[in-house]
C-alpha cells in the first residue's frame, strides 16, 4: 500500500472519509432477485474488488492488498418506503467506513424507492461504498461503472507475500529507506523554491473560519439536487456553474461576504490510489453580477489548476515515499485533531466528476442520475458534490445536524436551487 494510501486507512476512525457513490435507475423490469445475482456475478469477475487488506507482522512495513473470495455481506439490501425514508438511512451510513480488512467495499441496495427524482415510477437506488484508501472519486466513478455495467473484462486479484515474505521485504527496504527520506526532503525543498517563483500561480489565501468550520460530530444528514447540466452550463463549465452557485447559496445562508471552496483536482496518476491535490479557490461572493462572478472563479480554478499539476508538486507530495511505515503510522496516531487553525483552504469542500454517458442500464431500467458524498473533517461541516452522468447533474449536500439542523438544511437547499435556477 502506498504511504499516502496508508495514512487515510489510519486515519479513518478518527475522520471517516469513504467514498459513496450513488446511482439511481428506474425500477427493474425483472424480479429484483435476478438484479441482486447479475451485480453479485460482476464483482465475482472483477479481480480488483476480490481483494482485502493485510498487515505486516508487527506493523515493520505498509499493508499489502491481498487476493479474498467472495462474500454474501458484499451487498446490503435496505428496505425503505420512500425517497425520504431512503435519505435517512444514507445520511447514516455516509458516516461509517468498511473494514478493508474484509473488503475495501460494500454495496448497498434501495428496491422500490418511489418519490424519487427524474421519474414517476419507482426506482432502484444503488450506492458503493468504497475505502478512500483503496480509490478516488474518480477512480470510484471508473469501478462503479464496471460493476454496474458488467462490461470489464475478467481479473485476478493481487496476492501478498507470505508473512515471512513481508517481513524479508521489510528487513530489505528499512536501510534503504533512511537515504531516500533524506533525498526526498532535499528534492522538496528545491521544489518548494520553484513553486514560490512568481511565474508559478500561487496558492489563494487561506480564509477565516466561519460557522460551518467547526468539528461535526459523528451524525450525518445528506441532501441532493438534480438538476440539467444546462442550468449550470450558462455561466461556462459546470463546476465553475456550481461553484457560482454554491458561492451565492452559502454566502445568504452565512451572512458572509468572503468565502473559498476546497476543490480535489485530478492529476497523473501515479503508485498512489488517490491522484488528486486539493486547492482553494475564492467564490468571489463580493461581485455581484454572476457572469462577472462566474469569470473570476473559473479564472482562479484555472490558476490553482496549474499550480497542482505543476511537476514541483508531484515532487514535493513525494516526501514520504520512503518514510518507514512504524514512522508514519507514529505520527499519525498523535496527529492532534482538536487544534483549530486560524485559516482553512476553503471553508467547505466541492468536489466535482463526471460519470460518463447516462447508457447505464440495471434489470431493464435506465439510470436516472448519480451522487456522490464528500466527507466531512475537523474543520469542515458543510461540503459539496457535483456528479454528473449523461446530461444531469446532482448537486450534494453533506452536513451534521449538530451544525446545521434539519430546518437549516432545508433552507440552505433552497438558497441553491434559487441560485441554481435564476440566473
Amino acid at each position: 500500500m502506498h504511504p499516502s494510501d496508508a495514512r487515510r486507512e489510519w486515519t479513518g476512525d478518527r475522520i471517516p472519509s469513504d467514498l459513496f457513490a450513488l446511482y439511481c435507475f428506474d425500477a427493474p423490469a425483472v424480479p429484483f432477485a435476478e438484479v441482486l445475482a447479475e451485480l453479485r456475478a460482476h464483482a465475482r469477475a472483477m479481480g480488483e474488488l476480490q481483494v482485502r487488506m493485510v498487515e505486516v507482522p508487527g506493523g515493520l512495513d505498509y499493508p499489502y492488498w491481498t487476493a479474498r473470495g467472495p462474500a454474501d455481506d458484499d451487498v446490503a439490501v435496505h428496505e425503505v418506503d420512500d425517497y425520504e425514508s431512503m435519505l435517512d438511512v444514507l445520511s447514516g451510513l455516509v458516516g461509517t467506513r468498511v473494514d478493508v480488512r474484509t473488503s475495501p467495499w460494500r454495496l448497498h441496495l434501495f428496491p422500490q424507492v418511489t418519490g424519487a427524482p427524474r421519474g414517476r415510477r419507482p426506482a432502484l437506488v444503488v450506492v458503493l461504498q468504497m475505502s478512500h484508501a483503496f480509490a478516488d472519486g474518480v477512480r470510484t466513478s471508473a469501478l462503479a461503472r464496471d460493476l454496474l455495467s458488467g462490461t470489464a473484462p475478467p481479473t485476478s486479484p493481487p496476492r501478498a507475500p507470505s508473512p515471512a515474505g513481508m517481513l524479508a521485504r521489510a528487513a530489505l527496504r528499512l536501510p534503504l529507506s533512511i537515504p531516500r527520506v533524506i533525498a526526498d526532503g532535499r528534492r522538496a525543498v528545491a521544489a518548494e523554491k520553484q513553486l514560490s517563483d512568481p511565474s508559478v500561480p500561487q496558492p489563494t489565501p487561506g480564509r477565516p473560519l466561519v460557522a460551518v468550520n467547526t468539528a461535526p460530530g459523528p451524525r450525518r444528514i445528506v441532501r441532493m439536487l438534480v438538476c440539467d447540466a444546462a442550468e449550470l452550463r450558462r455561466l461556462g463549465t459546470v463546476t465553475t456553474g456550481a461553484l457560482t452557485a454554491i458561492g451565492a447559496a452559502l454566502s445568504a445562508f452565512l451572512g458572509v461576504d468572503e468565502l473559498s471552496a476546497e476543490v480535489p483536482v485530478a492529476v497523473a496518476p501515479g503508485t498512489s490510489r488517490n491522484s488528486y491535490r486539493n486547492v482553494g479557490v475564492d467564490l468571489h461572493c463580493g461581485i455581484a453580477d454572476p457572469a462577472a462572478r462566474a469569470a473570476a472563479i473559473a479564472a482562479d480554478l484555472a490558476r490553482q489548476r496549474t499550480r497542482a499539476r505543476h511537476p514541483a508538486m508531484a515532487v514535493r507530495a513525494r516526501t514520504d515515499d520512503h518514510v518507514p511505515a512504524p514512522l508514519l503510522r507514529f505520527g499519525t496516531d498523535r496527529l492532534d485533531l482538536s487544534v483549530v487553525p486560524p485559516t482553512v483552504t476553503g471553508n467547505t469542500v466541492v468536489s466535482s466528476v463526471h460519470r460518463g454517458p447516462a447508457d447505464l442500464v440495471l434489470g431493464g431500467g435506465r439510470v436516472r442520475f448519480t451522487s456522490g458524498f464528500p466527507g466531512l473533517s475537523p474543520v469542515q461541516a458543510l461540503t459539496h458534490g457535483v456528479h454528473g452522468i449523461g446530461d444531469t447533474v446532482t448537486l450534494s449536500v453533506t452536513t451534521s445536524p449538530d451544525v446545521v439542523d434539519v430546518a437549516g438544511l432545508a433552507r440552505y437547499v433552497a438558497l441553491l436551487r434559487e441560485a441554481v435556477t435564476s440566473r
